[in-house]
């Protein structure tokens, strides 16, 4: 087990001794579909930005949660509230959605006073939510449960994100619990979205991921729209994912072309072209994403710099130069080496600059010398409870 984060130590100052005290790490969309309904291949990893949480009971019946210097009290939820900030009602949530769906947490129970650090950056793609909400799971799983083990953080992985989709919607995504839960030290993880099959790959000591981000400008929410459609159609089909659908893209298709006929004025539904590119993107993004992570296997970089630029061109994950992230992405520019950035999926947020490692401190150093925030992918673990 990695040496626990130094984000620990201000958990620790600010709570008792009886305190359950836990960490987990932001996360990454690499390459891939982030769309679980799609049943596509994502590539994702852990970064060396953490959240911890304590949790202590109380005697009243109440929900106390202490994040930057501010404190939310509630009464201790049954569903999840409405009228609170971002990181309180993501906390409720969380012990929503272990109290109904795991019972992990007992209803008949004291209160909880929730103590949150985080060193992960908001608003950047970074998953801080969901590293917040693991670190309190496996707090509390320490407290209430009986095992901590894959099938378990599994468990609690769905739990949350089920709960999570209720209140934000489709497009809040599954792979950040998965990776903040079950992520192996240094390694790359491949998430077949179909059966939620996690394989995971040591990061070649040879392949650098840097990922950039502007202090000052934070990226805004994805789209809704694809999120939502591809979960219509699962429904209306009755599968998981559209990958368990045979002849998934001609009866999309004729599903679309019948909804339009009932529903002639209905904007809400995508006219069969763009349903049809949804499905196409998924599907390459996803062959795409199972290619990069064979050429990383064989330590094969080149081959796997190709395959991410090869992405970024189909799908115009290029930052555009006009943008924040495109002047960012030029300070590397007089650099002479292989070299892609592609854009995080929060718009606007971050990018991940994929480099050979004997080019990547001459990537930071330019970056951060142009005014860029910088992290390096190294040194990652999944969270861990502190004994």
């Amino acid at each position: 087990m990695p040496a626990a984060p130094a984000v620990v130590n201000d958990v620790f100052d600010a709570v008792g001794s009886n305190a359950s005290v836990a960490y987990a790490p932001g996360s990454i969309n690499l390459l891939g579909e982030d769309c679980a309904s799609s049943g596509g291949m994502l590539l994702t990893t852990a970064i060396p930005a953490y959240a911890a949480v304590g949790i202590e009971e109380i005697d009243e019946q109440q929900l106390i949660v202490a994040y930057k210097r501010e404190t939310t009290k509630m009464d201790f939820p049954d569903s999840v509230p409405a009228a609170f900030s971002q990181v309180p009602t993501a906390v409720a949530a969380t012990i929503v959605a272990l109290q109904h769906s795991l019972h992990l947490v007992p209803r008949n129970s004291n209160g909880l006073k929730v103590t949150i650090a985080s060193t992960i950056a908001p608003g950047r793609g970074f998953g801080e939510i969901p590293a917040i909400q693991c670190a309190l799971a496996l707090a509390l799983n320490a407290r209430f449960g009986d095992r901590d083990d894959v099938p378990t953080r599994t468990r609690i992985a769905t739990a949350i994100h089920e709960t999570m989709v209720q209140v934000k919607g489709q497009s809040w995504p599954l792979y950040p619990y998965t990776t903040a839960l079950r992520s192996r030290p240094d390694s790359l993880l491949c998430i077949n979205h179909s059966d939620e099959a996690v394989t995971q790959t040591a990061l070649p000591q040879s392949l650098a991921l840097t990922i950039a981000y502007s202090p000052d400008v934070t990226g805004g929410s994805p789209d809704e729209e694809r999120y939502e459609f591809f979960q219509q159609a699962c429904a209306a089909f009755g599968v998981p994912t559209l990958a368990s659908l045979p002849d998934a893209q001609e009866r999309v298709a004729d599903w679309v072309r019948a909804r339009h006929e009932v529903h002639p004025d209905d904007e809400d539904i995508p006219t069969i072209g763009r349903a049809i590119q949804w499905l196409d993107d998924a599907d390459a993004s996803s062959d795409r994403a199972r290619a990069v992570i064979g050429h990383i296997r064989h330590s094969d970089i080149q081959a796997a710099i190709a395959g991410v630029s090869r992405d970024v061109s189909e799908r115009g994950s290029a930052p555009s130069a006009s943008s924040v992230l495109g002047q960012i992405a030029e300070l590397t520019d007089t650099i002479d080496c292989e070299k892609i950035a592609r854009c995080a999926p929060c718009p606007g947020a971050s990018l991940v600059m994929w480099s050979h490692v004997d080019d990547a401190d001459r990537i930071a150093s330019a970056l951060n010398d142009g005014g860029s925030e910088t992290i390096r992918v190294e040194n990652t673990s999944a969270g861990a409870v502190i004994e």
